[in-house]
């Protein structure tokens, strides 16, 4: 196998998986940004036991601009599955959480995709679990290593 044919390899399997989350998505009438909203609100939930998250967080997890993220709680707001107010602790920022319909709702779109994801995971030892995590954490650090020094050179390139 080439490098190219390994390298569309993983590309291809982390296209499938966007597609099938977005295919969740889409069976819900939402898009996939819009499901990741509730996706990671629930993971808050229940991992950290923070029910909200803030519109700066939203942003740094999905890696989006804040205007696209901005104009999905707004679209979001008006479901009335959402809440957002100025954060008690820093005036500055915005927290977005579930109301009460909200937290319904999550149970039938996220609680099960939660539970697809488990069973999925289930398939694998957990040996193999953590190899496959940390081998694509390890392609995605030298990925991102190798593009910045290709944007540092550009960039250099371009500043003389």
């Amino acid at each position: 196998m080439t490098k190219r044919e390994r390298v569309d390899g993983i590309y291809e399997a982390i296209q499938k998986v966007n597609q099938v989350y977005g295919k969740w998505a889409s069976a819900h009438g939402m898009t996939l940004y819009e499901m990741q909203i509730y996706y990671r609100i629930t993971k808050r939930s229940l991992q950290k036991e923070q029910a909200y998250i803030t519109q700066k967080e939203l942003c740094d997890e999905l890696d989006a601009p804040k205007t696209s993220i901005n104009s999905i709680i707004k679209r979001q707001l008006k479901t009335g599955y959402i809440e957002m107010e100025v954060n008690p602790a820093n005036r500055r920022e915005k927290i977005i959480s579930l109301t009460e319909t909200g937290k319904q709702y999550v149970r039938e779109l996220i609680l099960p995709l939660f539970q697809s994801e488990e069973e999925a995971a289930a398939q694998f030892t957990e040996q193999e679990m953590t190899k496959v995590i940390r081998m694509q954490e390890k392609f995605a650090d030298a990925l991102a290593k190798s593009m910045e020094e290709k944007v540092s050179i550009v960039h250099n390139l371009s500043a003389s």
